[in-house]
């Protein structure tokens, strides 16, 4: 009997050193639980990133790690077309503090697609998705005004600020999109070019410029971060600046070529994105994206949007994006859902939401924008200031839910001396065919504090669409003479149109 127990024992004995080793094995590879920590300044020889990469290299080959980079400026180089970072699953990268650790990427490279990206950004099928990858404490510094193609003049002077037209000595691979430097100094700015055609080409500009005026055509096509069919990234107290193109990209390619990987489940927060030259964020391919507590300022382009999510094709994802509690100051334009290329039902767009944000000075557009979102998405609770445009526009759009906005002063104009328009803003315009349906608008607060006002009616419904509801909204100071509260152009008796009034 004692045999039998001392044999019985040893076995669970046995197995519970086995179980013991296993759970060791699991929690020893588990993403953070590692503990190592890596120092780049290991590893500088002969590096052409400060020891960055190759610090990365070796945590990831050890199963996992943070690497941790000092205080300072460390400049990064990059064989042509490629990044000059490459990131690794279950590797942190951390620096002392947005203001303390930059890495800033050296002059005239020709780097593609951007100054950082995951591992398997070229091909995100061909293996594992890269995952569980954090990003905090630094700055990446795109140096846009450094990329320099080559130089031209202004061949004529720019004599107001506006949308205006550009006339160039030499248009040689200037095109849209095309990022300028326009009167390098104190008058300079950099600014993309938005319309292209027969060596005409237009742009946004601030302020006016003289005939002979310096330009420097600088590298386009350049993001700061692209993660392509990454998962389970987090992106906190990051600033990227002065990127060609988008501060951040997010989608499953970079290239033609279509893959099936896309990005799941990143969170972007308590980051800064400054003087981006496309978006500051665009979401092209990614489910499951939080996007809180940032800051955006200075984004310029077209679109020029904080944050962009707009589909490339019918069957890439745009599920559950949550754009809350960010700050946007004297961008283009402001949040955009658009999905034009998503297909005629936008399958894989549904429970979008834009709330708490706020939105000031677009310079360009308006302050939100969701076009042809036929599966529902609510914007609710934003402050929207002083947009050049419309403050929430719905294109072709269903089911969306407006609510208990704050909209300052649509309309305004931003181009001093360039100002004697009409009243045409608008607080908030629903516009499309008959399929627009279901929008509920309620509890939006819309007023012009302006001398002389810019809005012309506080909502505008120009649809044929049916079951729409705008009810109890308010709006304060609008055009004396054309103005309304809402002014409809479609059918009225189709939809209920209630309660709105005038303050």
């Amino acid at each position: 009997m004692f045999g039998i127990t001392n044999a019985a024992h040893a076995r669970s004995r046995h197995r519970g050193m086995g179980l013991l080793a296993f759970f060791g094995a699991l929690f020893l590879f588990q993403p953070g639980l590692r503990g190592q920590t890596f120092k780049p300044e290991s590893y500088q020889a002969n590096s052409k990133t400060a020891g960055i990469q190759e610090a990365i290299d070796a945590a990831a080959k050890a199963g996992g790690g943070t690497v941790q980079i000092a205080s300072g400026t460390f400049t990064l180089h990059a064989a042509p077309g490629h990044p000059a970072i490459l990131l690794r699953s279950r590797v942190t990268l951390a620096g002392a503090g947005q203001e303390k650790t930059i890495l800033k990427l050296e002059a005239n490279p020709k780097v593609y697609p951007s100054v950082m990206a995951n591992e398997n950004y070229a091909n995100p099928d061909a293996a594992e998705a890269d995952h569980d990858i954090t990003l905090q404490g630094f700055t990446i510094d795109v140096a846009a005004s450094d990329q320099v193609v080559r130089e031209t003049k202004l061949t004529r002077a720019v004599p107001v600020a506006g949308e205006q037209e550009i006339a160039l000595e030499s248009g040689e691979s200037v095109g849209l999109d095309s990022v300028l430097r326009i009167d390098p100094g104190p008058n300079e700015e950099i600014v993309p070019v938005l319309k292209a055609s027969s060596g005409s080409y237009r742009a946004f500009l601030m302020r006016p410029h003289p005939a002979g005026a310096k330009v420097v055509h600088l590298v386009d096509r350049l993001h700061g971060l692209a993660l392509v069919g990454a998962h389970n990234v987090t992106l906190q107290d990051v600033t990227i600046q002065n990127a060609p193109m988008d501060g951040l990209y997010l989608s499953s390619t970079v290239t033609p070529t279509q893959y099936h990987t896309y990005c799941q489940k990143i969170s972007l927060q308590k980051s800064k994105f400054i003087a981006c030259h496309r978006n500051g964020i665009s979401v092209i391919d990614a489910d499951d994206v939080t996007i809180a507590n940032n800051e955006f300022r200075d984004i310029t382009g077209d679109p020029g949007a904080p944050v962009d999510i707009e589909p490339d094709h019918p069957e890439q994802h745009g599920n559950r994006i949550a754009i809350r509690d960010n700050f946007a100051f004297r961008c283009y334009r402001g949040i955009m859902v658009t999905l034009q290329n998503g297909g005629p039902t936008a399958e894989n767009f549904r429970e979008e939401t834009i709330s708490g944000n706020k939105i000031v000075g677009t310079l360009y557009g308006y302050g939100v924008y969701v076009a042809l979102q036929h599966r529902g998405a609510t914007v609710s609770g934003n402050t929207i200031e002083g947009p050049a445009g419309e403050g929430i526009y719905l294109l072709g759009s269903s089911h969306v839910q407006v609510t208990n906005n704050i909209i300052t002063d649509p309309g305004r104009c931003h181009t001093v001396g360039n100002c004697g328009r009409p009243a045409s803003g608008v607080g908030i315009r629903v516009e499309g065919p008959s399929y627009v349906t279901g929008n509920v608008i309620t509890g939006n607060t819309i007023k012009d504090t302006q001398q002389t006002p810019t809005l012309l009616y506080g909502i505008h419904f120009s649809s044929e669409g049916k079951g729409n509801t705008i009810r109890g909204n308010v709006a304060s100071r609008f055009d004396p003479v054309h103005g309304e509260v809402v002014h409809v152009s479609g059918k009225a008796d189709s939809n209920t149109i209630s309660e709105n009034k005038k303050q």
